[in-house]
């Protein structure tokens, strides 16, 4: 794979700088506030235009987080033979990108798994370069919004089930961001508390009555 700092620069050349300019920010699908530009040949028309001509060479340079961030999608996606397409989705607390295409149900993978590994993929690549840690979010086809729902009917269920019965119930094991959700969740139910026990992947989440 390519240095991660060599997806997030080209050269271009043009008659004039600003038709250089142009074309990075076209390839790169972003805006002039996001790119540093490097000028590294001024144009010239040389003498009468036809001895001496030098066309405008310029260095085109991503610094915005959420376009690195999707540059470096767009690549894995592509190192991976996966069509799909990138997009922006929102910038808050957080960068989350968008991923649709004909492949999405290869992107996202067996329970999620697939997307989650990508997405701490493309975190850790894009820390790399961002000075401050942004917070990377991947979804695909609203496969993330649809858990979430999801997430939060089983809870609400199985909230009911302990306070009926008073005995914990185990959820099978999660991914952090979907651990989060349930975490979330379980603070605005009174009397319910969650623990975790287990290692890493296998790490699962009893509900219970909490013991006051």
């Amino acid at each position: 794979m390519r240095r991660v700092k060599d997806l997030l620069e080209i050269e271009t050349s043009a008659p004039c700088l600003d038709s250089a300019v142009e074309m990075g920010l076209e390839k790169f699908g972003c805006s002039r506030a996001e790119v540093v530009v490097d000028v590294l040949q001024a144009p010239s028309r040389g003498v009468f235009g036809l001895f001496g001509v030098r066309p405008a060479r310029a260095r085109i340079r991503l610094v915005d987080a959420s376009c690195i961030a999707r540059r470096v999608t767009e690549h894995l996606l592509l190192l991976a033979g996966l069509q799909a397409s990138v997009h922006v989705e929102g910038v808050g607390e957080g960068i989350e990108l968008l991923i649709s295409g004909e492949d999405t149900r290869l992107v996202i993978g067996r329970h999620g798994q697939t997307l989650d590994a990508l997405q701490s993929l493309v975190s850790t690549l894009t820390d790399r370069v961002v000075p401050e840690r942004t917070r990377i979010t991947l979804d695909a086809e609203g496969y993330r919004k649809r858990r979430a729902v999801s997430i939060a009917r089983l809870v609400r269920r199985l909230v009911g089930q302990v306070r009926r019965s008073g005995r914990p119930a185990t959820l099978r094991p999660m991914p952090a961001g979907e651990r989060e959700i349930v975490h979330r969740l379980v603070r605005e139910e009174p009397g319910i508390e969650v623990r975790s026990i287990g290692p890493g992947p296998e790490r699962k989440m009893i509900l219970a009555r909490r013991k006051d």
